[in-house]
């Protein structure tokens, strides 16, 4: 028994994640509100009520297609470095991910538009972007506490990081209206940064 539960287990697998990046693609192409759970089932070349097998409802295959899609950000936006042993190594680290994430919000622009958009329309979209952030920054935390080696504020330094680099990426989706440079943007983001990370070194 227990050499058949493998292959279908994964298999099971596959075709969950198939339904979750084919509901991904749908909401880029048409918006949440307009897609139905027929389109998302033919776009992951599956039943509709195989979809239904899978998911209770619209609402559910959202839900578990945003966990999906935080989960697997890394390799969709193509960010492989680990995470710096020396805060000398920091910077280029930080230009690295920063450069990524622009390519990553530019590629994606239409579906990061829109799922932020439902954070502000849907208190269960909105209530669990707050549980991945949430759960996104303790790992953050817990890096930036191994690379600076003191308690300094650490979970506050790290969400002013990240939110210093997430402002940066969506200046960067617009900086042609604005007429910015975005490789000295860039720059400027990972200096400051850098800053926050080098405050704490020196108070610890």
């Amino acid at each position: 028994m227990e050499s058949k539960a493998t292959p279908v287990q994964a298999r099971s697998r596959q075709t969950r994640e198939s339904i979750l990046a084919a509901a991904l693609s749908m909401y880029e192409k048409k918006g949440y509100h307009s897609t139905t759970v027929d389109e998302i089932a033919a776009q992951a070349g599956v039943s509709t009520g195989i979809a239904y097998r899978y998911f209770k409802n619209k609402k559910d295959i959202l839900l578990n297609a945003i966990s999906y899609g935080a989960d697997n950000v890394g390799s969709i936006a193509g960010i492989t470095p680990e995470f710096p042993r020396d805060i000398s190594d920091v910077k280029e680290y930080l230009l690295t991910v920063l450069k990524a994430f622009e390519d990553f919000h530019e590629k994606y622009r239409d579906i990061h538009e829109e799922l932020e958009g439902l954070q502000h329309t849907d208190n269960d979209v909105r209530l669990l972007y707050s549980k991945i952030t949430e759960e996104k920054m303790k790992g953050v935390a817990a890096g930036l506490g191994r690379l600076l080696g003191n308690d300094c504020h650490i979970r506050e330094r790290a969400y002013a990081a990240i939110g210093i680099m997430e402002q940066h990426c969506h200046t960067c989706m617009n900086s042609g209206i604005h007429g910015l440079d975005t490789d000295v943007m860039r720059e400027m983001a990972a200096d400051a940064v850098l800053c926050i990370l080098k405050g704490a070194k020196n108070e610890g």
